[in-house]
């Protein structure tokens, strides 16, 4: 697995979320509680990026059909959406956001 800087945390204002393009993948950054979650920014049910959606605490909601996916576990919490989004394991250093990609 390779490290891939997606962010510093100060890009990120506390509750809220943005998206990074790195090589041609969207990741969904979050800032809930001042920790980090990092996830992929595309909906499993249809083509919607999470991020023009809206956070719930620790949930993102798709703006297309309205699924809730846990930021932490990835898990799809209602339907349409059944399958899980991909989570990334976040390290913090020099306040730069890196995942394992």
């Amino acid at each position: 697995m390779a490290k891939v800087k997606v962010a510093h945390v100060n890009d990120i204002v506390n509750g809220e979320m943005i998206q990074a393009t790195i090589n041609s993948k969207n990741y969904l950054i979050a800032k809930i509680d001042n920790n980090i979650y990092v996830t992929s920014d595309m909906c499993t049910h249809e083509d919607a990026e999470l991020t023009m959606g809206c956070l719930d605490g620790t949930k993102v909601k798709c703006p297309l059909h309205g699924s809730y996916f846990d930021l932490k576990s990835g898990k799809a919490l209602n339907e349409p959406a059944d399958e899980p989004i991909i989570t990334y394991k976040t390290l913090i250093e020099k306040g730069h956001i890196f995942i394992d990609e």
